[in-house]
């Protein structure tokens, strides 16, 4: 009975919205196709945002506290100056995780529930809000906002879309777990797996924290954790969405550049080393902290393994350290 209200619901949807379809046929074949999590969700913000006619879609998921909502792809131009995110129950997005609804509005910043963020710099307009559902309950939204009124037919598309996508989603994101490193959200060793399967010829940025073991005994572990998860999240703002930050071991990172030269590897070095001698993470005491780290970098050469590379790198990082730490060493080898 239920299949057989599914196909009534997609044949309606077919009907109203036959220039939809090449849409879907598209999203099953970017979902059927894609690399990594990341991928799949923004074919699905691309898909919605074509079949809609819009130019603004965004995919916020839950964080792993399942609190807030952080995004996690959009298709056109954000809303807000700099990323925001929503706490479950808080403004539109956060009702439609909520509860578990859709929620269309014709003005969504007239509707009560509308919370207005800093560095807001376009009006929203009319507003789309889709719960992405699995078994075990709401796990983000998509949502749209568009200067016209969305129609029943685009609330509908918009929900088949969703739910084509969830079951992709949801399946890469357990093959996430299993990749990740819990403590940091970076990649664990069997992440390094992966990404070297993926990535023919990068350039990769060996990452290791100077003096963290001072960190650990003056202020605790709990601190050290702090500052191990700020690091890893700043090499993550640091790097291109096609890369990828994996944690090797206690303090030591390493950044695969997919496809970069060692000459760009050093510029993208350059900026993690710099974004991180500007982290500033309280102590518990009233006082700051102030991390700096040594950073070497190797491009894979022709039929060079995945251990040589990474060991040339490592190389180059225990130069860096004997040259004063907080810089970055570029190994030779070319």
């Amino acid at each position: 009975m239920r299949r057989a209200c599914h196909l009534l619901f997609t044949k309606r949807i077919y009907s109203d919205r036959v220039d939809a379809v090449p849409g879907l046929v598209a999203l099953v074949e970017s979902l059927r196709v894609a690399d990594s999590l990341e991928d799949m969700l923004y074919a699905l913000a691309d898909a919605v945002a074509a079949v809609l006619g819009v130019e603004r879609v965004t995919v916020r998921l839950l964080d792993e506290t399942r609190a807030r909502l952080l995004v996690a792809a959009r298709a056109g131009q954000p809303i807000h100056t700099s990323e925001v995110s929503f706490a479950v129950g808080e403004g539109l997005i956060g009702w439609v995780v909520e509860h578990a609804e859709v929620l269309r509005l014709e003005s969504a910043e007239q509707d009560p529930r509308f919370v207005t963020k800093p560095g807001q710099q376009t009006a929203i307009g009319s507003f789309l809000g889709v719960p992405m559902v699995d078994n075990g309950g709401t796990i983000g939204v998509l949502s749209a906002t568009a200067d016209k009124p969305f129609s029943v037919q685009d609330e509908s598309i918009s929900r088949l879309c969703v739910g084509i996508a969830v079951p992709w989603v949801q399946a890469a994101r357990l093959r996430r777990l299993a990749l990740v490193d819990p403590l940091t959200s970076a990649l664990n060793r069997r992440g390094l797996e992966s990404t070297f399967a993926r990535n023919e010829e990068p350039c990769v940025l060996l990452v290791d924290l100077d003096h963290f073991k001072s960190v650990n005994d003056r202020f605790g572990h709990a601190t050290g954790d702090r500052v191990l998860r700020a690091v890893a999240a700043t090499l993550g703002d640091v790097a291109r969405h096609a890369d990828d930050v994996v944690r090797l071991g206690g303090e030591e990172f390493l950044v695969v550049l997919r496809g970069a030269t060692v000459t760009a590897g050093a510029r993208v070095a350059e900026r993690a080393r710099s974004a991180i001698a500007a982290l500033r993470l309280a102590d518990g005491e009233g006082g700051e902290i102030h991390i700096t780290a040594s950073i070497g970098v190797a491009a894979k050469q022709a039929n060079e393994t995945r251990d040589a590379l990474i060991a040339r790198a490592d190389a180059a990082m225990y130069r860096a350290k004997g040259a004063g730490r907080d810089c970055v060493v570029v190994d030779s080898e070319r």
